[in-house]
């Protein structure tokens, strides 16, 4: 923002510049965030009066039990309405392989994610190793950096109903506060969402909140999590490939 505005990157001054100045300079921002470009435009930022820790250490330490998770295709709810997967297709393995560098994996880490998902396409792949980098590996290292409380990861895989986003990014969140009838929850899940996962899910937060056990076993960030909804609910996932 400060680069566009052609000012120092300081709160005095942004406070100095005029408010439909400032809001247009954020909405540029904003217009250059993609996970292909590392994720939101902007983030938390460590300072003394309003966040005088690093929020990764300060979780990592805390002796608060933590419920983490991300859906079986984040990546979808980003990519596919832009028509970006059409993109990342056309792309082949170029796409894949610019996934890979973002991600930091190797290429022994792809090829694992091809033999465990064959049926995958370039867009698919690249949006798997997308979720990693955003969502599954920090959670995970969060998981293992984590001594003085239990950490219990869990994976939603239930397809939406609506075409397309699959196991996208907030589909759970109609499920977890058990307001699969509210419209916002409906755009993401389609119509006819199944209430018997809402209250599954539910009912696992409020044994969280409750008791500190949302009803399986904690994870330090290698083995499976938790897995509601889809084909694999019920039993675990393998982890994904680093």
């Amino acid at each position: 923002m400060a680069s566009l505005l052609k000012t120092d990157a300081t709160a005095g001054a942004f406070a100095a510049t005029a408010l439909p100045v400032l809001l247009a300079a954020q909405a540029a921002a904003l217009r250059r965030s993609s996970p292909l470009a590392g994720g939101p435009a902007f983030g938390l930022v460590a300072d003394p009066d309003t966040l005088p820790e690093d929020p990764a250490a300060a979780a990592a330490a805390t002796g608060v039990p933590l419920l983490l998770g991300w859906t079986t295709e984040e990546y979808r709810l980003w990519l596919a309405p832009t028509g970006a997967m059409r993109v990342l297709d056309r792309l082949g393995p170029l796409a894949v392989e610019l996934a890979r560098l973002r991600g930091g994996k190797d290429r022994a880490a792809v090829r694992a994610l091809r033999a465990a998902r064959p049926q995958d396409g370039p867009a698919e792949l690249a949006g798997q190793l997308l979720t990693d980098l955003l969502l599954r590996d920090p959670l995970r290292r969060l998981a293992g950096a984590r001594r003085a409380a239990p950490s219990f990861l869990y994976e939603f895989a239930w397809s939406s109903g609506v075409p397309g986003l699959g196991a996208c990014h907030a589909l759970e969140l109609g499920f977890v506060f058990d307001t699969l009838g509210v419209p916002e929850a409906s755009w993401l899940a389609g119509p006819d969402a199944p209430q018997s996962l809402a209250e599954e899910m539910h009912g696992a937060w409020v044994r969280f909140a409750v008791d500190g056990d949302p009803g399986w076993e904690p994870c330090d960030g290698s083995g499976p999590p938790k897995v509601f909804g889809g084909p694999e609910a019920g039993r675990s996932r393998p982890q994904s490939p680093q």
